[in-house]
């Protein structure tokens, strides 16, 4: 499948929009590209490493103890922050779940739903919106606990982030 650009014009004037069409692809899509056996362990040995670091900066910060128990977090800052995150989760549901279920791949729907393609077409909107959530309530997140751990704050919520994205690499799904 690939993506062509055609023009379109709706209600408050007239844009570019991609439309799906299908056809053959001229570059080698992502599942094409056969990966050696060590660079897959490469991989997981790197992921490893980094939930390693971050179930030790974990630990020996007390992060969720903190987080939950210490006076000195800016709890309002924090509830904005965390309601801001469970907007990523709903539109993260939304994409991977909702639209392929509305949408299922038919002869009149030949890309899923659950593609970057669709969702250019479909909600073009919906990317960036999770984008600019994610960088406010990393900062909102990071401003609520400054008051504990000062300037060492990014440093330790990134590598724990960093950690809890690459424990995704032990999910066995694939």
């Amino acid at each position: 499948r690939r993506v062509a650009i055609s023009e379109q014009n709706d209600n408050a004037g007239s844009g570019n929009r991609a439309r799906l069409s299908s056809g053959d692809e001229t570059t080698p899509s992502p599942a094409a590209t056969v990966r050696s056996q060590s660079e897959r362990i490469s991989d997981k040995l790197h992921a490893l490493a980094w939930v390693l670091a971050a179930y030790a900066i974990a630990s020996y910060t007390r992060l969720f103890h903190t987080i939950f128990t210490d006076d000195r977090i800016i709890r309002p800052i924090l509830h904005l922050s965390i309601v801001i995150f469970a907007v990523n989760v709903v539109l993260t549901l939304y994409l991977t779940v909702f639209l392929p279920f509305k949408f299922p791949v038919t002869p009149t729907h030949k890309t899923p739903a659950s593609s970057p393609e669709f969702w250019g077409v479909y909600c073009p909107r919906v990317i960036p919106i999770m984008t600019a959530c994610g960088v406010v309530g990393s900062f909102l997140l990071v401003r609520a606990c400054y008051p504990v751990w000062g300037f060492l704050t990014p440093f330790i919520l990134g590598v724990v982030a960093l950690g809890m994205f690459f424990s995704l690499h032990f999910i066995p799904w694939c």
